[in-house]
């Protein structure tokens, strides 16, 4: 990716997404689930030797972390209880103790003793609370009954705002993406946020649901509570490149940040010759792209970006 982004003063992330890390021997091929944050797999050996070579190459390095994970030896009582929908596999940390938080911030702090620029955490929402959001439109309640917190004195808002604030005091100077987050509570905190659920390399529909429309009626937030981070271009063989190509140029010419997630078998001279284009463009301070036909469609096809008007074929 790094020739693609040849001549730019504003370099950009090369952030490595989950799967670096010591897995759970219960749960030793999902690569989301970790037994230990803060140590590498044989794959990827030494952290810091990683970090130093996607500099080398041209690139600022980021890494993906899963906070509250907890250890599969690790005490019972460190955790938030087993109700359902949460895995005895996944056992999660419970925020609200004091050292459970500190565990935490060492993680952040051996991100950035390893040298790493951006640090993107993720699952937080759904590892306190056990549900997706749309399970708790659908049950009625966010959380599933039994449910509690070691410390019952303190409100939802100022666990998860405690927790936050001590990623963020960890993290330092670091780049901070948060990713399934409470907006609100994310605001003043972080320097970016996703806005919305994954898109896909998978298929067009999801990346046409979660991708257009969460930047058409979350992009608002750009600049205001964060840079809105309206998830990945998948570039893959599974997605039709007409449709990823005007979601790349969507994103951007957005003002929004850009991330290309790209296998190299799927991405030939068209390809990158749109791609080093689309990393000029998002290396710039660029105005907010604004939808025009939001009141028409949940999924707008006319869009002002820059000054001009633009209309994209999603179908």
């Amino acid at each position: 990716m790094a020739p693609m982004a040849e001549g730019l003063s504003n370099r950009p992330f090369s952030v490595i997404d989950a799967g670096w890390f010591v897995t759970s021997p219960f749960l030793p091929n999902d690569s989301s689930w970790g037994d230990r944050l803060d140590l590498p797999n044989a794959k990827f050996g030494d952290m810091s030797r990683v970090a130093e070579r996607i500099r080398k190459a041209g690139m600022r390095p980021g890494i993906w972390t899963r906070p509250l994970c907890g250890s599969h030896n690790d005490p019972y009582s460190l955790m938030l209880p087993l109700v359902k929908g949460r895995d005895a596999k996944c056992p999660v940390l419970d925020p609200t103790i004091p050292e459970n938080l500190e565990r935490i911030s060492k993680l952040f702090r051996v991100y950035k003793n390893w040298s790493y620029d951006l640090v993107k955490f993720d699952y937080t929402t759904f590892d306190i609370f056990g549900k997706w959001g749309f399970e708790m439109l659908r049950d009625g309640a966010i959380t599933s009954s039994g449910w509690r917190m070691h410390d019952n004195s303190k409100t939802n808002a100022e666990v998860i705002l405690n927790l936050y604030r001590a990623i963020r005091k960890a993290a330092g100077d670091m780049y901070v993406l948060a990713c399934n987050t409470i907006s609100h509570l994310s605001a003043g905190l972080f320097e970016l946020n996703r806005i919305g659920d994954d898109t896909s390399g998978n298929e067009w529909a999801r990346t046409h649901k979660m991708g257009v429309n969460t930047l058409a009626f979350r992009g608002m937030h750009h600049g205001i509570l964060y840079a809105a981070d309206p998830d990945c271009v998948g570039v893959t063989n599974k997605v039709v490149w007409d449709k990823n190509k005007q979601w790349m140029q969507l994103v951007a010419s957005s003002g929004t940040p850009l991330f290309i997630s790209a296998q190299p078998e799927a991405t030939g001279s068209a390809q990158k010759a749109m791609i080093k284009k689309c990393f000029a463009l998002a290396s710039q301070d660029l105005p907010l792209g604004e939808p025009l036909d939001w009141m028409e469609s949940p999924f707008p096809k006319r869009w002002k970006l820059m000054g001009e008007e633009v209309k994209f074929e999603w179908d």
